[in-house]
Parts: structure tokens; C-alpha cells; sequence
């Protein structure tokens, strides 16, 4: 069982589905802020943590972070000053009116204290605001407390 490949995994959220989820507030110490010029060399140290099968550099992160959805879109949490948690917000570009919620990561340190939720739970409004009628959510599947999360979204 352990030879087969990983695969990955898709669920979707509907914008009446994004409507009902309860608004999580920051924990004691942690600010949820929009991304802003001069994140890049922490979101690309953040993502690095995560084991996403490829080092990521300044490069890649600019070139990924190109996108206008991307850059108004995408979520950080900071405590004293370092962001913590973060998730891009992007555009299925296949699938009609789908917007996408990709690389949730935060800091091992910082894991199981409901950041994946905040960052995951403000793109998604911010994708259903914009219009989306649905955001998918892509993961592993060996990634299991991003499925819970998923699941326990809607």
C-alpha cells in the first residue's frame, strides 16, 4: 500500500456554502492581513516548510505571485511581525466562475492552532465576493489535517 503514488484530491466550496461559514477571529497575538509588497522572502520560507515536493525561491514566488487574484486575493497570518500562516488565492482557469485556494502552509510550530482555517476562510470569501459562484480546494491525499480542514468548510 505504501508504493502507490500520492494523489491529489479536489473539493469544492459554494458561494451558499461560503456564505455560512462562521467568521473565524484571529487567536491572541496572530493578524490576518491581505499580502503587501516585501512578503516574498517570508512566504517563500513559509512554503518551504510545507513539503510541496520542490524548493520554491524569489523567482518562482514572483512569477507564481503574478496574477491580480494572487496579489489581492492571498491571505498571511503575522505574529510579531513574521508571517506564520498564509494560502494564494487564484483562478481555476479550466472550470467556469471557480476560483482556487492553493499552498495552505503555516510554520510547524504554529499547526493546530486553526491558522490554515483563518487564511483558507478569508480567500474563499474574497473569491465568492469577487463573484465565483464555487472555490476548490486541491490537497494531497496523504495530507490529512488539510482534508479534515477542507471537509469540516463545507
Amino acid at each position: 500500500m505504501n508504493d502507490l503514488p500520492p494523489k491529489q484530491l479536489s473539493m469544492i466550496i459554494t458561494a451558499q456554502t461560503a456564505a455560512r461559514m462562521p467568521v473565524p477571529a484571529p487567536p491572541t497575538g496572530f493578524c490576518l492581513r491581505s499580502y503587501q509588497p516585501g512578503d516574498q522572502d517570508s512566504w517563500v520560507a513559509l512554503i518551504n516548510t510545507g513539503d510541496y515536493g520542490s524548493d520554491w525561491d524569489r523567482a518562482r514566488f514572483d512569477e507564481y505571485m503574478a496574477g491580480p487574484e494572487r496579489k489581492e486575493g492571498s491571505r498571511v497570518t503575522e505574529r510579531d511581525g513574521v508571517i506564520v500562516a498564509a494560502t494564494f488565492a487564484s483562478v481555476q482557469h479550466d472550470m467556469d466562475d471557480t476560483g482556487r485556494v492553493d499552498f495552505v502552509t503555516s510554520l510547524p510550530e504554529n499547526r493546530g492552532l486553526g491558522l490554515g482555517r483563518l487564511v483558507c476562510s478569508e480567500v474563499v470569501r474574497y473569491l465568492v465576493d469577487r463573484g465565483y459562484s464555487r472555490v476548490i480546494l486541491f490537497t494531497d491525499d496523504w495530507r490529512l489535517p488539510a482534508i479534515g480542514l477542507y471537509l469540516s468548510m463545507g
